[in-house]
């Protein structure tokens, strides 16, 4: 016995037809979307993970508070921008973007001074 239309054998409503799968990306998977989302979660993966990980434990080995405490807002400053990103504020994530860069270079300059 046929489902009714617009749901499976569980009872779940399919938006898609499945005899329509084959015309479903005739345009191209990048035509028309909006690939923001994996750069969001790209540069919230690399900040985090490598100023977390790096600036702030060799800042803690060598006993800098401030090469850590620098290190920890050019990471938050950068997770907000991943944030902006997400969210589609271009000038946001730019400006975020600028202040972890320059709290990323005073952390290591306080690391190598």
């Amino acid at each position: 016995m046929r489902e009714p239309a617009g749901q499976d054998e569980y009872g779940s409503t399919n938006p898609f037809d499945p005899d329509e799968f084959s015309t479903l990306n005739t345009m191209g998977p990048a035509v028309g979307s909006n690939d923001f989302e994996k750069y969001a979660v790209a540069v919230i993966i690399v900040f985090g993970a490598l100023i977390i990980g790096g600036l702030m434990a060799a800042a803690m080995a060598f006993g800098h508070r401030n090469g850590f405490l620098f290190a920890l807002g050019g990471a938050t400053s950068a997770w907000i921008s991943g944030n902006a990103l997400l969210l589609d504020r271009p000038r946001i994530y730019a400006l975020f973007v600028g202040i972890a860069a320059l709290m990323l270079v005073a952390s290591t300059l306080t690391l190598v001074l």
